[in-house]
């Protein structure tokens, strides 16, 4: 299939709308469950979830939609021009004997550290606002978005904290969703003697070995996403307590948080069920959002290409 960078851009950019307004929600209820004030915010004492837990779903939606599309666009430009760049040299007689999943791999690896680079930013700020609490005495105020950009005005810097853990938690993730999906998809087609022309079940291949593929990817990573989670979060938080002091003292307050100490921490107080919390709903939104997201990429691909 023959088809150019801008139709890719657009097909990513449709992929990523239609799936970050699908599992923004789900996303949400799983940084409330695997942050640190769960249990004191989001629970009753008698054990109970909290109604506060599914109120303002789309908290922190806005950054993440943005980058989103960016980042979706980015990924995908890269992925192809990669994978492409890879299938080219094996034709001309490089490569030779190198297995497929391998330039599936990297490729989508490649793509990976340049798309986190660019959602990290909206990462932090969407999982501060998604747990964001507002005093009951104050009034209406500024919404949990414009309110965490407020607050990291004075330490952008903070913006990419977290940065390695996004990186070592997606890119694993990524390159094993990308292989699996691409080796389901070889074998469903295969299987089902699927030409090009039935567009179809080429997409019904792409959603089923998609959302597969997301969900088997997604729960070997869950204790490191909870890190991940933790460290944001806690740079929300000292960010706001030093806020004051800011405005006293004109020095810049670096905000350093181990993930190893983060780690050790959700050990000891919850134990290993910590590292794991909310992985039922995690595969959940890894199986509905790859299926969703790489097959509305492909639809659309297949579609621009055929119109």
């Amino acid at each position: 299939m023959s088809i150019n960078s801008t139709d890719i851009t657009f097909a990513a950019i449709i992929a990523a709308l239609t799936s970050e307004v699908a599992i923004h929600p789900m996303d949400t209820v799983v940084t409330r469950m695997q942050s640190a004030s769960y249990t004191s915010v989001y629970k009753h004492l008698n054990g109970t979830v909290n109604r506060a837990l599914f109120s303002g779903l789309y908290q922190g939606f806005g950054p993440t939609l943005i980058a989103g599309t960016i980042g979706s666009a980015a990924f995908f430009t890269t992925y192809e021009a990669s994978k492409r760049a890879f299938e080219n040299a094996q034709s001309a007689g490089y490569l030779l004997g190198v297995p497929r999943s391998v330039f599936h791999i990297t490729s989508s690896a490649v793509a990976e550290l340049l798309t986190c680079a660019i959602m990290n930013p909206a990462e932090v700020l969407k999982q501060n606002a998604q747990v964001f609490q507002r005093p009951r005495y104050a009034g209406s105020g500024l919404s949990p978005t414009v309110e965490m950009l407020r607050r990291f005005k004075k330490q952008p810097a903070t913006l990419w904290s977290g940065y390695t853990a996004l990186v070592t938690s997606q890119m694993p993730s990524i390159c094993l969703t990308f292989c699996l999906y691409e080796m389901f998809k070889e074998a469903l087609l295969e299987r089902w003697q699927t030409g090009k022309s039935d567009i179809g079940q080429q997409l019904k291949a792409t959603v089923l070995s998609a959302g597969v593929a997301g969900g088997c990817a997604s729960l070997p990573f869950i204790p490191i996403d909870v890190v991940k989670t933790r460290m944001r979060l806690a740079v929300g938080e000292q960010t706001s307590d030093t806020r004051a002091s800011l405005k006293k003292r004109k020095e810049r307050i670096p905000v350093r948080i181990s993930a190893v100490a983060v780690a050790r921490d959700v050990l000891l107080k919850e134990g290993i069920a910590g590292l794991f919390r909310g992985s039922v709903l995690t595969c959940a939104a890894g199986v509905v959002g790859s299926g969703l997201y790489i097959g509305c990429y492909e639809g659309s691909k297949l579609y621009l290409f055929n119109a």
